[in-house]
């Protein structure tokens, strides 16, 4: 999975981390080494700024920059105001909607970015692009009536295990009546199917909100990384989730809970690399040397911190493609796996796929129908050409590299 370089990251990368460090930690001033090479010179602005906003972490960076006194041009300020009030209006548009299911007694629980922004030391310093919220599944259809009636649209309502609703200006939410669903490791399927029995009632009296204990938001989090992180990647920010939610916890989380509970999910190994990581990579420690801050990493932790670099905050095609094919080749018990190989079970996939389709599991005879459906709307749809064409690219170029 992991087949990236180990000699070094540029020093671009290097500095975004380091500032990155200091903007979650909020103690001191950064190297002035270091804001020097982002005072006068726009060209380095410009690619720390690039990179920043690959990981979706520019506003981050930009803070800690301006708080040192670097003046930032003025792309880079209307992009942290914009985060800043993203996650105002975020936050009213969540509180009406959770104040709607409270009057109609639908239970829901906050995820992921909602609760992680608040262990950032600022507003907008955890820039999100939308809200997940897990709710009760049989509230669905109320749901979707809610929202259709306060002028949000439907994305994606009825696949997969979440619906999606969208709203001009910035508004995004994504409605999960499960965590995991069809097509993900059935180890998390079977472990969150009875999530509700685990939650706690929030408080006051009356509210239908419940919350994770903190040990279990960990372990949640972990997975859901993981997924990402074994699919098409993940960037920088899911490393600093996991640093500014454990340097808030870190005196009270039950491990011995925590890895019973990772090893049933089958991520317990990713979990000690990844928690042993983001302490060393976002260190409040840290003094500004590059080349002591790579020495400081063992190889394998290298080539970890590189693979969250190299993904960007929602992964890469190529990188989805390559991961795809490894475990395609696990799956086949074989060392290589042909590019023909690949493109026979992307065209006639396994059963994983069916399952979301209730008529296709009760009636098996219906699948080479479909088969010959998916190849027919290929065909006539421009959107699905392209990027049968882009994945067939990123097949040759995996392919090459491994020879």
């Amino acid at each position: 999975m992991e087949k990236t370089n180990t000699e070094y990251i540029n020093q671009i990368a290097y500095d975004m981390i380091y500032l990155a460090s200091f903007g979650i930690n909020s103690k001191c001033k950064p190297d002035e080494k270091c804001l020097e090479r982002y005072r006068t010179n726009e060209e380095n602005r410009k690619e720390l700024f690039r990179m920043s906003a690959k990981h979706f972490i520019d506003a981050l960076t930009g803070m800690t920059l301006k708080q040192a006194g670097v003046v930032l041009p003025k792309y880079w300020e209307e992009r942290m105001v914009k985060a800043v009030r993203k996650v105002i209006l975020f936050d009213a548009e969540r509180k009406k909607l959770c104040a709607w299911m409270d009057s109609e007694h639908i239970w829901y629980l906050p995820l992921k970015g909602i609760i992680l922004k608040d262990y950032y030391p600022s507003v907008g310093m955890r820039q999100m692009s939308d809200n997940d919220i897990l709710f009760d599944a049989d509230a669905w259809e109320r749901v979707e009536k809610h929202m259709l009636a306060e002028g949000y649209e439907t994305e994606s309502v009825g696949k997969g295990n979440h619906d999606v609703y969208q709203k001009p200006p910035v508004y995004n939410f994504e409605m999960h009546r499960s965590l995991y669903g069809k097509g993900h490791d059935e180890r998390w399927v079977e472990y969150y199917s009875d999530i509700k029995n685990r939650l706690h009632p929030d408080q006051p009296e009356g509210s239908c909100g419940y919350h994770m204990s903190d040990e279990d938001f960990y372990i949640y989090i972990t997975s859901h990384a993981y997924k990402h992180y074994s699919g098409s990647g993940t960037g920088i920010r899911t490393l600093l989730d996991f640093y500014a939610y454990l340097n808030a916890k870190k005196e009270s989380l039950d491990f011995d809970y925590i890895k019973a509970e990772c090893r049933k999910l089958g991520i317990r190994d990713f979990e000690q690399r990844n928690r042993r990581l983001c302490w060393k990579v976002f260190s409040s420690q840290q003094i500004y040397d590059r080349v002591s801050f790579e020495r400081s990493l063992s190889a394998d932790e290298m080539e970890m911190l590189k693979y969250y670099l190299s993904s960007g905050v929602y992964g890469t095609f190529e990188r989805m493609v390559e991961n795809r094919m490894e475990k395609q080749t696990k799956a086949n018990g074989k060392k290589n796996l042909s590019k023909l190989s690949y493109y026979r079970h992307r065209v006639f996939p396994g059963m994983e796929l069916y399952e979301n389709y209730p008529l296709l599991v009760k009636h098996k005879f219906l699948i080479p129908a479909y088969w010959f459906y998916r190849i027919v709307r290929m065909l006539f749809s421009k959107k699905r050409r392209n990027y049968m064409l882009r994945e067939v690219k990123a097949v040759k170029r995996v392919a090459a590299q491994e020879k």
